[in-house]
């Protein structure tokens, strides 16, 4: 299911992602950015989500 929603519906499921260090700096409101690399038809690429406070 995981590779239809991203190469389908362009979809991610990130639920590895690491908020340990926003919760201890208590930044509670952030802006997400998820840049996604240009290849088709891939279904698992490295991605560097970033939260800008």
């Amino acid at each position: 299911m995981n590779q239809m929603m991203a190469t389908d519906y362009g979809v991610h499921v990130l639920e590895n992602i690491l908020c340990d260090d926003l919760a201890k700096d208590k930044a509670w409101e952030f802006m997400f950015v998820l840049g996604h690399p240009l290849y088709e038809g891939t279904t698992q690429v490295q991605i560097n989500p970033v939260a800008i406070r």
